[in-house]
C-alpha cells in the first residue's frame, strides 16, 4: 500500500474587520440618522422622518459597509 501525503491545515484564518475611519463614520452616521428619523416619526412628522430613514438606513449604511477601505 502506498502512503498518501496528506497535509493538515493547522492555521486558522481569523476573520478581521478591515474598515477604515471613513467606513465607520458612514456606518454610524447612517444608524444615527435612522434613529433620529424614528424619534421624529414618534412626534408625528412623517415626511421628514421617511427622508431621513431612507438616507440613513437605505443609502449611508450600505455604502459604509460595502465601501472598500
Amino acid at each position: 500500500m502506498e502512503k498518501k501525503n496528506i497535509k493538515k491545515v493547522t492555521t486558522k484564518e481569523k476573520a478581521e474587520f478591515k474598515y477604515s475611519k471613513k467606513n465607520w463614520i458612514l456606518i454610524f452616521t447612517g444608524v444615527g440618522l435612522g434613529i433620529i428619523s424614528l424619534i421624529i416619526m414618534a412626534f408625528g412628522d412623517i415626511t421628514i422622518s421617511v427622508i431621513l430613514f431612507v438616507l440613513g438606513f437605505i443609502i449611508l449604511l450600505p455604502i459604509g459597509l460595502l465601501l472598500r477601505p
